[in-house]
């Protein structure tokens, strides 16, 4: 599989701790990525220099990580003005040719040869229609590309109403794109702090990650056929969501796909 971290249309910095902390909202992820591109840019090209800024920058961090296991490397940043793609701002292709990652919370042999887990669970095709309908979006890209069971579970809702298989060649009819990117976008939908764009886990007393569960019963209902969506966005009420109001979302978002699905 071509690499999920930097693909023709979209780039991802999960594992460089982007949302690793309390407030991984849109905007406070960007005035973060901000942040750190204008610190990283006035900084010698050495190694020296990037640790200094790298070290100025991490005292800036607010608050503690959500997984103390996961490292919140400041070299992750805005890789073009349009703020579009992100990346390592301390990796040979952005400084010229110069190896600076070692200034960073990993070493260079680190970084080369990580993975992610999704990596060895989608296919090619599931990445590149995450991919294309996250484009130029690395916030978003980043939060659906690395929740396996999100990415399958909108995908096989999509295919069981439409009765086929979502594949690349659908995106070329505008309106289902929309919709199908709307499904995804949930993410991007769910109130503060929602244990959600974290998938179907919750940090367990020692940053472990534990699967979270709804609680039907104690809800005094039946669970809902689109539980495997509704678990990976968060729809326990405890997590600040209201259950009844997002899986009406879940199910409005799908019809949305069936109705545009191309013949």
């Amino acid at each position: 599989m071509t690499s999920l971290c930097q693909r023709d249309q979209a780039s991802c910095g999960a594992c460089c701790g982007l949302y690793n902390r309390r407030d991984h909202s849109r905007g406070a992820v960007e005035a973060l990525l901000d942040r750190r591109t204008a610190a990283l840019a006035g900084a010698p090209r050495t190694l020296a220099g990037f640790a200094a800024a790298s070290a100025a920058l991490e005292e800036r961090t607010e608050g503690e990580p959500l997984f103390p296991s996961v490292r919140v490397c400041p070299l992750l940043g805005w890789l073009d003005e349009a703020r579009t793609r992100i990346g390592c701002l301390a990796h040979p292709l952005v400084t010229g040719g110069v190896e600076l990652r070692d200034a960073g919370a990993y070493d260079v042999l680190t970084c080369q040869a990580f993975l992610c887990p999704s990596h060895a669970f989608l296919s090619e095709e599931e990445a590149e229609l995450v991919a294309a309908l996250c484009a130029g979006d690395p916030w978003l890209y980043g939060l659906v590309i690395t929740d396996v069971d999100f990415v399958r579970a909108s995908l096989e809702g999509v295919a069981r109403l439409c009765g086929a298989r979502v594949e690349r060649r659908h995106l070329a009819a505008p309106a289902f794109a929309r919709a199908l990117h709307g499904l995804l976008a949930l993410k991007e939908e769910l109130m503060p702090g929602s244990a959600g764009l974290y998938g179907a886990f919750q940090p367990g007393p020692g940053g472990e990650e534990r699967h979270r569960a709804i609680d039907y019963q104690a809800l005094e209902r039946p669970p809902s056929p689109h539980d495997r969506i509704l678990l990976c966005v968060g729809a326990d009420p405890r997590s600040g969501n209201d259950l009844d109001a997002l899986e009406a979302e879940v199910r409005a978002r799908l019809d949305a796909c069936r109705a545009a699905f191309p013949a």
